[in-house]
């Protein structure tokens, strides 16, 4: 009968150095990473290798390759390691639940708009544990969670895995922002937004994906052009360049000083519905789940401000009908 509790031949520490090494694939930056020296990092990942019986990476001069058997044992590692984090995290939270720093992450096209917004109602009576913010794309924030370097993520798509509990924001509409001259009051049909050439973001921003999965019809074409940021988008719109897609929190600030004409569609269904979303398994669930219900208000009183500056969608509240969803509490 096997006992489970003689001394393991690795430590925890050797498992956070393999990870490292495998989100980096260089041993330097690891070791800058974990804070310790290369040699430091190095030695005890050979003691790794050398107590598992596997070669894990494969060192060459100017890069690092992460073996087969290497793979199959650093998809083990990882839970451990979060495991561990989360313990860490249980025991802070149970200690104090209003000391700890809650890490968020949410995606650049929400962030400036959303989080100044959230501000004063997170802070309200009873304040919520002070809140690190990130700015990461949807890919970076899954994985950040996933590794334990975020407790929550805010982002408009449903979470790719199977151990993030997650609830939902509300809808935020799409408007569509034309060159100078266009026509503007009314609401805009699709085939209509055929006349320009659509301008999105670059790969790996989700609202790239959203846009084109509404309005990439036969007749509308994509401009070669690839931004980085809203506010790229929207000059590149002022100076002829074609047509885009912005979400509504974004409109009033993006469109204030460019000559642009936003209209909204006239379908509602075009838009995405934003989401919050944290490990299963997290210490600090009831914290995230008042911070939804806080995030979910300063979202909705956001919306019917940022709406109510351009009431000329078709017969005149229908654009703050769309948004009307519940509140929730906390």
């Amino acid at each position: 009968m096997s006992n489970d509790l003689l001394a393991f031949p690795f430590s925890l520490r050797q498992l956070q150095y393999a990870i490292a090494v495998d989100r980096h694939l260089s041993f330097r930056r690891a070791a800058e990473v974990c804070g310790v020296s290369q040699p430091t990092l190095s030695a005890q990942l050979a003691k790794l290798e050398a107590h598992l019986g596997v070669v894990i990476f494969e060192r060459h001069t100017r890069r690092v390759l992460t073996t087969p058997a290497g793979r199959e044992l650093l998809d083990r590692i990882g839970p451990l390691v979060e495991g561990a984090r989360d313990l860490a995290d249980a025991g802070r939270a149970l200690s104090d639940p209003d000391r700890v720093t809650l890490r968020i992450g949410v995606m650049p096209t929400l962030a400036p708009y959303l989080l100044p917004a959230a501000h004063h109602h997170l802070r309200r009576d009873p304040p919520l544990p002070r809140i690190h913010w990130l700015e990461l794309q949807t890919a970076a924030c899954e994985a950040r969670l996933s590794s334990g370097e975020l407790d929550a993520m805010i982002i408009a798509d449903e979470p790719s895995q199977p151990s993030v509990d997650h609830v939902e924001l509300g809808f935020e509409p799409f408007w569509a922002v034309l060159p100078p001259g266009s026509s503007a009051g009314s609401a805009i049909d699709l085939p209509e937004l055929a006349r320009w050439d659509l301008l999105l973001l670059d790969d790996g921003h989700c609202l790239r994906d959203h846009a084109m999965s509404f309005c990439m019809l036969p007749s509308v074409r994509e401009s070669p052009f690839r931004a980085t940021s809203l506010p790229t988008l929207v000059q590149m719109v002022a100076s002829g360049y074609g047509a885009s897609v912005l979400p509504a929190l974004a409109l009033a600030h993006e469109t204030a000083r460019a000559e642009v004409v936003s209209r909204p569609f006239a379908d509602p269904r075009i838009g995405r519905t934003l989401r919050m979303g944290w490990r299963a398994r997290s210490p600090h669930t009831r914290q995230m789940r008042r911070a939804a219900g806080r995030i979910r208000t300063a979202i909705a009183q956001a919306l019917e401000i940022a709406c109510a500056i351009w009431p000329q969608g078709p017969g005149g509240d229908h654009v703050l009908e769309q948004v009307s969803w519940p509140i929730g509490g906390e």
